[in-house]
């Protein structure tokens, strides 16, 4: 039986082995690492799948803002499923719960990097079609989903790295 739980510290171990395994130790070289940097992902949208006690899939999401106005959004990612777990829909599953809490938790859209193919099915559509693009990225594979009506309203311009407001508070979407 899958379980999806928060990340915990206990994770942390495995569920970078398991991106190791599923991307290759060079993955942090990809330019979306860029954006994670120095900034804490949104805790209560990280993510694990657990068979027993073993991590078999992770999903996360990070702030990052758009355009001028640097407007709060989600970045995506990494989504990855233990290769020995493959098409047991727990990458689905990920994801799915991950969209739920952060709409939920008031955020209005979110933004990965990631073959169209496969999130087209959870609603992702071109970013490059609204005029969002990332520096160093194929435009072809930013994807961005609306998670409310009208959240993607508006958004256009460049990803940027999230910045902490005065005294290192986070700025949360409105």
């Amino acid at each position: 039986m899958i379980t999806i739980t928060n990340e915990s510290g206990a994770h942390a171990v495995p569920i970078e082995t398991l991106l190791d395994r599923a991307f290759g130790a060079d993955r942090q070289r990809k330019r979306s690492y860029a954006f994670r940097r120095g900034v804490p992902a949104c805790a209560p949208l990280c993510l694990v799948a657990l068979q027993g006690d073993n991590v078999v899939g992770t999903v996360r999401q990070w702030p990052v803002t758009v355009g001028r106005d640097r407007r709060p959004v989600l970045l995506l990612g990494p989504l990855a499923v233990d290769p020995d777990h493959r098409r047991a829909g727990i990458g689905t599953r990920l994801m799915l719960e991950s969209l739920v809490r952060a709409a939920a938790l008031g955020y209005q859209a979110v933004l990965l990097v990631g073959d169209p193919g496969f999130y087209e099915r959870f609603g992702f559509t071109p970013a490059a079609a609204r005029g969002i693009r990332m520096a160093g990225e194929n435009p072809l594979r930013l994807m961005c989903r609306a998670l409310c009506a009208g959240g993607l309203d508006g958004l256009t311009g460049a990803v940027q790295p999230w910045r902490a407001l005065r005294g290192g508070a986070v700025r949360k979407a409105a």
